[in-house]
């Protein structure tokens, strides 16, 4: 009867091991889960953020050339 016992033991063992092992398993799978939504979200938001860093660019390019002209326009009016 005692090894009828010990091999209980031992598949309770088993059992308690597998279930341990599938329930870390799945905590890994959210993990994951979330892992992928955080990226796909900063991924969407670096693709804004570069949309609006082109736009200021372009911005501050017209910027500066009108800058420059009035610049070059304030120069002419003083040396007349």
């Amino acid at each position: 009867m005692s090894k009828l016992k010990d091999s209980n033991n031992r598949l309770d063992a088993a059992l308690s091991r597998l279930e341990a092992a599938i329930a870390k398993r799945e905590a890994a799978a959210g993990h994951a889960d979330v892992a992928i939504d955080e990226n796909i979200r900063l991924q969407s938001e670096l693709t804004q953020l570069r949309s609006e860093f082109a736009a200021l660019q372009e911005s501050s390019g017209n910027i500066s050339g009108r800058l420059d002209n009035t610049i070059g326009r304030l120069r002419a009016v003083l040396e007349q």
